[in-house]
């Protein structure tokens, strides 16, 4: 399993990571979150979030 933490700062590093599962980021109230297509839709991604890949390739999120 590989995975890597969403700083708010570090979107390059997260899109070549994940590539075009992920949108670009936005910010709300101060704060940057990004949207990741995943087996179960389209979810939020917030900073301080850590998203995990596995070995077939699926993505998750920790919150």
């Amino acid at each position: 399993m590989e995975k890597i933490l969403y700083t708010g700062l570090n979107y390059p590093q997260v899109k070549e990571f994940c590539g075009d599962m992920v949108m670009a980021p936005y910010f709300c109230m101060g704060f940057s979150m990004l949207s990741l297509i995943t087996e179960e839709g389209c979810i939020t991604v917030n900073e301080g979030d850590t998203i995990l890949k596995d070995e077939k390739g699926r993505f998750y999120v920790e919150g």
